[in-house]
């Protein structure tokens, strides 16, 4: 079937059988293939600029398709960029949804990838928080797994949302340069 162009192979194991056009086949989407490889049980959401762009975060737009997985990397996936997040059980054991996974993502690197003006930005985690997609309980459960910049933002976008109960507990930064650089970010909001 492969021959007859009417698989494409993923990698071993893994084939995708996608809508021909006039140029051909089109591509297996990397994160599903992925999700297939590695299990419905672990947590896979985007992360980088791939990820603030998908939240409405940024207009930049990753130059390959970038995922955090709570697993081993897998190998054999071309034109996406893994990056492994076996420490951060958390994720795995709440049962994160994508863009649970692509919110706590972008929180970490808020610095670093949101182009928005900063109020901008917390209005648009606080909408996510809103969403019927994101469950403010599993990031609660997910948290103590994240590093202290990540606890310390999400402790600031469940306050300002009115989750004030949640934002309680997740644990904070013990030291208080970890917290007041985290909260940096916030300074115009």
């Amino acid at each position: 079937m492969v021959e007859r162009g009417e698989l494409t192979r993923v990698r071993r194991g893994v084939y995708w059988r996608g809508k021909k056009g006039r140029f051909g086949m089109t591509g297996a989407p990397q994160d599903k293939a992925l999700r297939k490889t590695i299990g419905k049980r672990e947590a896979v959401g985007a992360t980088g600029w791939h990820a603030t762009n998908l939240l409405g975060l940024s207009t930049q737009v990753a130059p390959v398709e970038m995922l955090a997985v709570t697993h081993r990397r897998p190998r054999g996936f071309e034109g996406v960029k893994i990056v492994t997040r076996s420490a951060r059980t958390g994720r795995r054991d709440a049962r994160l949804n994508d863009l649970e996974v692509t919110f706590l993502e972008a929180l970490e690197g808020w610095d670093r990838y949101v182009e928005v003006k900063s109020f901008v930005a917390l209005r648009r985690f606080v909408e996510l928080l809103d969403s019927d997609e994101s469950r403010v309980d599993r990031l609660v459960q997910a948290s103590h797994t994240e590093p202290p910049a990540v606890r310390e933002r999400l402790r600031a976008v469940l306050s300002r949302g009115g989750f004030g109960d949640a934002a309680g507990n997740v644990p904070g930064a013990r030291d208080p340069r970890t917290r007041s650089r985290a909260l940096l970010v916030l300074q115009a909001a």
